[in-house]
């Protein structure tokens, strides 16, 4: 089987499984313009090949994912003309990658040590199983630097339920993996990372006894609960972007310094 070339993620197919591995190390495998491009495109060719019957997505370096790199967002939202627009693409293609993971027709699996950040949890939130490891981290820190989780907030929602889901996404706490497990966010739970692969492989083994059309169909008629607005999601999260408090959050991040909201009276 030929694979579709990528450039920020490295593509393994085994058992008729295909593994995204975020490849970008160095960055906390922070989710760029390429990467998103990759995994889009690889999802589009999941998609389509019959004899595949699902995805995991996994990160290098010990690290899952630290969210949107956000040097690529400061770049944007510091530019003197049609700042507005490229935001707007950018969160578009975010909302894009998000829908096409939940969209699958096939499963899909996030397998999780380090860092979950940010938009990295709305990738968890949106596949069909989570399997951590007791000490990864996870955030919502969207708020604590400006953003707004906006596109991510449905998958969220719907994997935690409202009453944490806004506690987790108003607050930006950090939170590990025995509790994403606790909270329902994560299918299971490991303490050594060496019995990732056997959790990975019960469910590749009970999905090879369902049927592929099955599977599809009924993903089919669960995603019809979601109601999530795309374009008005990623308008939301552009606007932040660009706003005075959004170029400040990312200043302050830069800088490692607390933002002017977060100063001592």
């Amino acid at each position: 089987m030929i694979m579709p070339t990528t450039k920020e993620c490295i593509l393994e197919f085994e058992n008729n499984w295909v593994t995204i591995w975020f490849n970008r190390p160095e960055k906390r495998n922070s989710l760029s313009k390429v990467l998103i491009k990759d995994i889009n495109q690889t999802l589009d060719f999941i998609n389509n090949e019959q004899s595949i019957r699902g995805a995991i997505f996994r990160g290098k370096g010990n690290v899952f994912c630290a969210g949107a790199d956000l040097k690529w967002m400061q770049s944007i939202a510091s530019e003197k003309n049609g700042a507005d627009d490229l935001a707007m693409e950018m969160s578009m293609r975010f909302g894009e990658m998000f829908t096409k993971i939940n969209h699958l027709s096939k499963i899909t699996i996030s397998i999780v040590e380090g860092a979950c950040m940010a938009g990295a949890v709305g990738i968890v939130s949106a596949t069909d199983f989570l399997i951590t490891t007791s000490d990864a981290k996870y955030a919502l820190t969207e708020t604590r630097i400006g953003l707004t989780p906006a596109q991510i907030a449905p998958y969220v929602l719907t994997k935690v339920g409202f009453k944490i889901g806004k506690k987790l996404m108003l607050l930006g706490n950090v939170f590990d993996g025995d509790e994403a497990f606790a909270i329902g966010m994560a299918d299971c739970v490991v303490k050594d990372k060496n019995n990732l692969e056997s959790e990975v492989l019960k469910i590749i083994d009970n999905v090879k006894q369902c049927s592929p059309n099955a599977i599809a169909v009924t993903k089919k008629v669960l995603n019809s609960n979601y109601n999530i607005n795309t374009t008005r999601a990623a308008k939301l999260f552009s606007e932040c972007m660009i706003h005075d408090e959004g170029r400040e959050g990312f200043a302050s991040f830069f800088e490692k310094r607390k933002p002017f909201w977060n100063q001592k009276d």
